[in-house]
């Protein structure tokens, strides 16, 4: 069988090598003509699969590495009777890790007591619910907005209506892109939603880039703090509001290698599945560059964890880089090789910590470190 996958799938070549010939892409460059004798096509989100990218292919099964699929078109998929498989949860361990980084590197830089503010979650599927699970156990109140689950669930759950999170402190989004139907999300947050908002407030998005207004927040983005990780119009995006951000990275939130290759191995057992193929392939994660930090028993609280988070990420770095894309003759180009090139990022859960302090080590564990006497 012939492979198409995109280029910025980890070891996908290693992977499907025992399928056949694989054969990778740019993501954004992928057209019709190039699938003639494709028999699989993996891909990530900046491909949108249609009619029209298919049409002219005999492809059977499409693999997506990504939690989302607003980029596939699955009706279609289902009348030609084509395979699909995506890797939903893959990321939302980095993704939840992204927003605790982001959080403390602004207490730091903007000098707030995290645990003294009300952080409102906009959905609280895989991505929210890790983000939820780790300010708690923070000890920071939280409150979550999410029709749908809240519709699903109804009962033992506490859900908070729209205009309670716009009073909150931080408010982070974690919604899908959706269109339309009873709750869709394309541009929820407008200038009505932003003009809800107090003074100062943190606004953060690792969901979508259509789920805001950007014209509006504009307007808004002088009296907010503005964590951005996703634009509008990737990989041109708006560089004015770029510069009204306090931390803005180019669309990696998701980006640990560690969530990567747990998309790679989703799609790949996926198509084994598909096509009754044994599973021959396994990834061999490398060591992380930092393995262990120890800490003294007098260290406070604070320190550490923030310590301890930069040793696994420091979100600065992303941000200075993306900031450099003003100096770049072809910005677009710029935006795409830091995604392409972006360096390896492991999660908490590949650095020890040593320390004695029971407190810490509980709240370490629940942060997904690992901890050791």
């Amino acid at each position: 069988m012939n492979i198409f996958a995109d280029e910025n799938i980890p070891l996908v070549c290693e992977a499907f090598a025992h399928f056949g010939n694989v054969t990778t892409f740019n993501g954004r460059q992928l057209s019709a003509d190039h699938l003639n004798d494709a028999d699989i096509l993996l891909v990530r989100s900046v491909t949108t699969v249609n009619e029209q990218l298919l049409k002219k292919s005999n492809i059977k099964f499409v693999g997506s590495a990504t939690i989302g699929f607003d980029h596939i078109d699955l009706n279609y998929l289902q009348t030609q009777n084509i395979g699909f498989a995506r890797a939903p949860a893959s990321n939302a361990i980095s993704a939840a890790e992204y927003v605790i980084a982001a959080l403390f590197s602004l207490s730091q830089t903007q000098c707030f007591d995290l645990t003294q503010k009300t952080v409102g979650i906009i959905g609280c599927g895989n991505v929210g619910s890790r983000v939820l699970a780790r300010l708690e156990a923070l000890g920071v109140k939280c409150l979550i907005n999410d029709p749908p689950l809240e519709q699903l669930l109804n009962k033992n759950f506490t859900f908070s209506p729209l205009k309670d999170i716009l009073n909150c402190d931080i408010i982070s989004l974690h919604v899908p892109l959706i269109l339309d139907g009873e709750y869709p999300t394309f541009e929820l947050v407008n200038d009505t939603f932003l003009s809800e908002l107090k003074n100062g407030t943190v606004l953060i998005n690792t969901s979508r880039g259509k789920v805001v207004d950007e014209t509006a927040l504009l307007k808004h983005a002088n009296r907010l703090s503005l964590v951005l990780d996703v634009w509008r119009n990737e990989p041109n995006i708006n560089q004015t509001l770029l510069e009204k951000t306090c931390l803005a990275t180019p669309h990696i939130a998701g980006y640990s290698f560690d969530g990567k290759i747990r998309g790679t191995t989703m799609i790949y057992e996926a198509c084994c599945e598909y096509f009754n193929v044994e599973k021959k392939w396994r990834a061999n994660l490398p060591k992380p560059p930092i393995e262990k930090i120890v800490f003294s028993d007098q260290i406070s609280k604070e320190k550490a964890l923030h310590l301890a988070i930069l040793a696994c990420y420091d979100l600065r770095a992303d941000d200075a880089k993306l900031r450099n894309i003003k100096n770049q003759p072809e910005s677009d180009k710029y935006f795409d090789q830091l995604r392409k090139n972006y360096p390896i990022r492991r999660e908490f859960s590949t650095l020890k910590v040593e320390i004695q302090r029971f407190d810490l080590i509980e709240l370490l564990l629940k942060l997904g470190f690992q901890v050791g006497g």
